[in-house]
């Protein structure tokens, strides 16, 4: 019997409104440390955006490493973590080598069939579990732009550039006789949550289960951050994040467990994550905010709470007496805003900063002021501009403290 820990979406040195979530993420890792320990679990995988960007603080890198250190005496086939749309294939990449003598297996970015394809062996050298380690898959891993093409030709040839990927790992050699896992970081189906929109899914859209081989007795996934199924397909899961990215966020998160034994799957179950700090959005009138907030107050063993709240009349003192409420409980008030109505419509209205808005959020109003429609396939398009323009910085400052 083989027991996986399947977890993703990491997002190590995530920041919400320039708030570190550091704190948090630590809490998080050293929760799961206990959980594999006490699971007794022999294979640990990360389904991609193991960072939150290509140029991550030095806090995240060293919890990244130190984390892995921890685990790798726990775990009798290792560990195997594959790059996300967040992450930097080369940063990813390049302690592999030294990784390996950890049973550490990284997959950073797009390889060959045989460099993807890892046969994993016990302690006494006999294969165990076959996994087919493929990360993110980038427009340009897959395909080559024709000129004149349109859009629609364009998604086509990249959804079936990677239907062939994924073909071309699975007939690599996969062994006979042992579970035979595959890992995905992409939208093949399912649910976004709240706020997911914001943190960039993609322009390819809805791949679907069909580019995936159908020999594989797991699919491991990662990409969207609520916890779901694919198609019904018990086997084909997105663990989701293990903390919630956006007060938007609502989901119940979890890590899966999930038994392999000779004749394939035998169980998942989903292990609950703790909520280590309470991100809440509260909407109302002043009175109605003022007596919300008192249930807030953080409990024992819990951090601080933050708050977002929309205040939807436009008194003088709002902000004021909302922060005089908040001084008296233990909880934290990242941002406070009028509603549109309240502020006299103005979609830069005074109480929202430019440096409390997303990249994207400020590509949205640039658009909303030019009179364009900023659908899924324009905001795609500029979410994967900003993602190779941090991943040019992170090549570029390669070895820089940055």
């Amino acid at each position: 019997m083989i027991r996986l820990l399947h977890t993703s979406d990491l997002h190590l040195g995530h920041r919400l409104l320039e708030r570190s979530r550091i704190e948090e993420q630590k809490l998080f890792l050293d929760w799961l440390v206990e959980r594999i320990r006490d699971e007794d679990i022999d294979l640990l995988i990360a389904a991609g955006d193991i960072f939150d960007t290509g140029t991550p603080p030095n806090a995240a890198i060293e919890l990244y490493y130190d984390f892995l250190h921890r685990v790798s005496s726990n775990l009798s086939l290792g560990t195997v973590i594959v790059g996300g749309n967040h992450d930097s294939p080369a940063m990813l990449n390049a302690p592999g080598t030294l990784l390996k003598a950890f049973d550490v297996h990284v997959v950073g970015g797009a390889s060959s069939p045989e460099e993807e394809l890892l046969v994993l062996k016990d302690p006494a050298g006999t294969p165990s579990v076959c996994i087919g380690a493929v990360p993110f898959l980038r427009e340009r891993d897959v395909r080559t732009p024709r000129p004149g093409e349109s859009i629609e030709d364009r998604d086509r040839s990249t959804v079936e550039g990677i239907r062939d990927h994924y073909r071309k790992v699975a007939a690599a050699g996969v062994p006979p006789g042992i579970p035979f896992i595959v890992t995905g970081h992409l939208f093949a189906g399912g649910e976004k949550s709240g706020g997911e929109r914001d943190l960039y899914i993609g322009s390819l859209g809805q791949v679907g289960f069909s580019v995936f081989p159908g020999n594989a007795d797991y699919y491991a996934l990662g990409h969207l951050h609520r916890p779901q199924t694919v198609g019904g397909n018990e086997h084909v899961r997105y663990c989701g994040s293990p903390l919630a990215l956006d007060f938007g966020d609502d989901s119940a998160k979890s890590v899966l467990l999930v038994e392999l034994g000779d004749t394939g799957l035998e169980e998942i179950r989903k292990i609950e994550v703790p909520a280590f700090r309470r991100l809440v959005a509260l909407q109302g009138n002043l009175p109605e905010i003022l007596w919300k907030l008192n249930d807030l107050s953080a409990v024992p063993g819990e951090l601080t709470p933050w708050a977002d709240i929309l205040v939807e009349d436009s008194l003088p003192d709002a902000q004021e007496r909302v922060e005089e409420a908040a001084a008296n409980l233990n909880l934290e008030i990242l941002r406070v805003r009028y509603s549109s109505s309240a502020a006299g419509e103005d979609p830069w209205a005074e109480g929202e900063q430019l440096e409390e808005l997303s990249p994207l959020e400020v590509f949205r109003r640039c658009c909303e002021a030019q009179g364009i429609e900023a659908d899924d396939l324009l905001e795609g398009a500029y979410g994967e501009l900003l993602l190779q323009a941090e991943r040019n910085i992170a090549e570029n400052t390669a070895g820089e403290d940055v």
